[in-house]
């Protein structure tokens, strides 16, 4: 067991790019006593490391230091990261790295790739019971020179040429690929090799009856198995090989590939070895496959799910995916070739055509009022009325005094007096004109309707006995039917619009009722108002109803033309990004 560990800490600790220093503690699973040390570099200690360690431990989960720690030896600042150890769903243990500092994301990534790492280490510790320690070791080296190498080809031959040495084999052959269309990567002993060959042609045809049957096969066969060896016995007999064990290799529960084994006929291959072939190949497989796919190039890294997805599309199977992708091309039918309307959408509001304001005529103080904002009135209905008491008096002032001046006026006749009975007939035409005045300004006390409509602003209720002042607003008087429709269109719109163009308005207190409009005027002026700009456009609504009112706000679409739904759909996204690239762009 320790050496197990100590070739996995070694493996871990070579994975990590930085590593100092590593330790593990591990005992009797799920007993305690945790004590059993095991370090990289051997026969070292690192107090602080081994601490973190414990910790870890007895918390039973991953631990990462974020501070610095700076060790001894190195005299440089490090991160530790520490992960426990599990078999059998019990605690073996716990494993620490010591590493260079790096941000908490890169720590992140450690942290994971060492629990990866241990649900390998459990792995080859259930088969400890069924397999030898030998065997064990030599997994773990298997998987330690598939990574020690920074490319996939120099890993697979380095694998290959070390299994060919372990289990005493003429030839060990690594291939990847799916069906007919494995390749051979990799040959024992052999850093150069020509895949157009015979031979190499017949190794790919064995491992492609492997890859068919999805199971191991062994040539000669075994007493009793029922299995396809065409291939294998023409490879055993065209080029004189003994026995063969091709193992299929799985990575994420797909078969990518073959591990093809020869040896002399003297030693053919047992059923305890196939079994521990294909326990190799259960670890080296996934191992390669990931370099595999690591050094390929974006553009063919392409080209395999493409081609998976096709013989997916095109195969028995996969029901759901052939009605998504159905359903895709038929949605990408419709949008890039059927037509719709294309409308400019903005809020809007309803503003009356006329509005006409009452105002306070003269100085004064209100007596009543009558009505307030939101009644409806008629035509010449008194709106509020204004005091006029001082008004009575002094007309009736005025009055008397004419009264006087005409009983003089026909003395001043009767006794011929010509001075007098002109300078009297004067000021009688003085007192008519102030009389009219006063009655004038007596009618001005009454504020009426100026026309039947809709009293908009204005209450007077809770100002009686309040002063007015000369031309004050008191009240705002609109039509109910004459009303113009202003929609506020964005700047990115507005040269879509046009007079004369037809749209539909839907108000919020009216959701259920479309009305109908007309453009009649663009206001050349923008007006910036919540954080965008827009212009103001005048609309004549179509149509009359008496449950408008002003001020009422909603949406309105403005019908343009027909364009394609794909465009109708993205020419915003279309624009911010050409606008985007402009303002980047040299």
């Amino acid at each position: 067991m320790k050496q197990l560990i100590q070739k996995w800490l070694l493996l871990q600790c070579k994975q990590v790019s930085g590593c100092v220093y590593g330790v593990a503690l591990t005992g009797i699973p799920g007993k305690g006593s945790y004590t059993q040390l095991t370090s990289w570099p051997e026969n070292s200690s690192q107090p602080a490391v081994v601490a973190a360690a414990q910790t870890a431990l007895e918390e039973e989960q991953c631990l990462v230091r974020d501070f610095d720690l700076t060790l001894q030896e190195t005299a440089q600042p490090c991160d530790v990261v520490a992960c426990p150890l599990y078999s059998g769903g019990k605690l073996l243990g716990v494993v620490a790295v010591a590493m260079s500092s790096r941000p908490p994301a890169r720590q992140q990534e450690v942290m994971a790739q060492l629990q990866t790492g241990t649900f390998w280490l459990e792995a080859m510790i259930k088969q400890q019971a069924s397999v030898a320690k030998e065997q064990l070791l030599t997994l773990v080296e298997l998987v330690a020179a598939s990574l020690e190498h920074e490319n996939f080809q120099d890993a697979a031959t380095a694998v290959v040429t070390s299994l060919a040495t372990r289990l005493d084999c003429e030839r060990v052959s690594i291939g990847f690929g799916k069906g007919p269309g494995i390749q051979i990567y990799a040959v024992s002993n052999t850093a150069n090799f020509d895949r157009r060959t015979s031979m190499m042609s017949g190794i790919k045809d064995a491992m492609y009856e492997s890859l068919d049957q999805q199971e191991t096969v062994l040539y000669p066969p075994l007493d009793g198995a029922l299995q396809v060896v065409v291939a294998h016995s023409r490879l055993c007999n065209e080029f004189e090989v003994g026995s063969v064990c091709t193992v299929p290799l799985v990575y994420n529960g797909t078969l990518v590939g073959s591990l093809l084994l020869e040896r002399a006929a003297d030693k053919p291959f047992d059923v305890e070895t196939a079994s521990q072939c294909e326990q190799i190949g259960a670890l080296v497989g996934p191992a390669l496959e990931s370099r595999r796919r690591d050094d390929i190039w974006l553009p063919s890294k392409l080209v395999e799910p493409i081609a998976n997805f096709l013989l997916k599309l095109v195969g028995p199977r996969c029901f759901k995916l052939k009605f998504a992708t159905l359903s895709s091309l038929l949605l990408c039918a419709v949008l890039f070739l059927v037509q719709g309307d294309f409308r400019v959408a903005s809020n809007s509001s309803l503003e009356p055509s006329v509005q006409r304001v009452v105002v306070a005529p003269q100085d004064g103080y209100v007596a009543s009022a009558a009505v307030r904002a939101g009644d409806i009135v008629q035509d010449g209905d008194l709106l509020a009325q204004l005091e006029n008491k001082e008004l009575l008096l002094l007309r009736q002032k005025w009055f008397s005094q004419r009264q006087q001046i005409r009983k003089e006026y026909r003395n001043a006749l009767a006794g011929r007096n010509q001075s007098e009975s002109t300078i009297l007939k004067a000021r009688i035409l003085q007192a008519d004109a102030q009389l009219k005045l006063v009655e004038k300004q007596l009618l001005r006390t009454r504020l009426v309707a100026p026309f039947s409509g809709l009293v908009i602003s204005g209450d007077l209720s809770q100002s009686l006995g309040a002063p007015v002042q000369r031309g004050e607003v008191l009240f705002e008087v609109a039509p109910l039917d004459a009303y113009r429709l202003i929609v506020k269109v964005d700047e990115r719109d507005i040269g879509f619009i046009k007079t004369g163009q037809q749209g539909d308005l839907i108000l919020s207190g009216l959701v259920t009722k479309s009305i109908s409009f007309s453009i009649t005027k663009i206001t050349p002026v923008s007006v910036s108002e919540d954080g965008r700009n827009y212009f103001r456009v005048e609309g004549l609504l179509d149509s009359k109803s008496d449950l408008l009112r002003p001020g009422m706000e909603g949406v309105a679409k403005i019908k343009i033309d027909q364009r394609k739904l794909i465009w109708i759909w993205t020419h915003r996204l279309t624009d911010w990004l050409r606008l985007q690239m402009w303002t980047w762009m040299p």
